[in-house]
């Protein structure tokens, strides 16, 4: 049987496909959105704390991710502590896997060789002379500058 609202003849085909579209609306947004882990909806606010706010150009120390064993960058061989080094701290994520270039830094073939004088001061010394977007290493030591040096001269002969 049809239903009649007013004049109108509504057959039950429209009234079910709204029905159905707002129960899968519902479940979209409810169960599917409000429930992903990509989300913020599932986070409950013990326990979660939202990162600090931080404003373009202000200038943010950087620490690296900690190796979960240091004594792998401790060889003896520079060039395979340097590769441990490089991936240590970010440099691989913008300069490339091999130094040779990647969507933010510039290919380091500049930083071997003669260069590596050039590199020690980028690394060490002023924050001030460090290229806008790249973060400053004050905290590497002389060997560690030497071995990221070794390193790239194997990918930059």
């Amino acid at each position: 049987m049809i239903p009649v609202f007013g004049k109108l003849r509504v057959p039950p085909g429209p009234i079910l496909g709204a029905v159905m579209m707002s129960g899968l609306a519902f479940t979209l947004v409810v169960v599917i959105i409000a429930r992903s882990p990509y989300t913020h909806g599932n986070l409950s606010a013990e326990g979660y704390n939202r990162t600090n706010i931080i404003y373009v150009g202000q200038e943010q120390p950087y620490t690296g991710i900690g190796l979960a064993d240091p004594s792998v960058a401790t060889t003896g061989d520079p060039v395979q502590d340097g590769r441990v080094l490089f991936f240590r701290y970010g440099c691989a994520s913008c300069h490339g896997l091999n130094g040779d270039g990647g969507a933010v830094g510039p290919e380091l073939s500049w930083a071997s060789g003669s260069g590596s004088a050039e590199l020690a001061r980028l690394l060490k010394g002023d924050p001030k002379d460090v290229p806008p977007g790249m973060p400053f290493f004050g905290q590497l030591s002389e060997e560690e500058i030497e071995s990221l040096s070794a390193f790239l001269r194997t990918q930059f002969p």
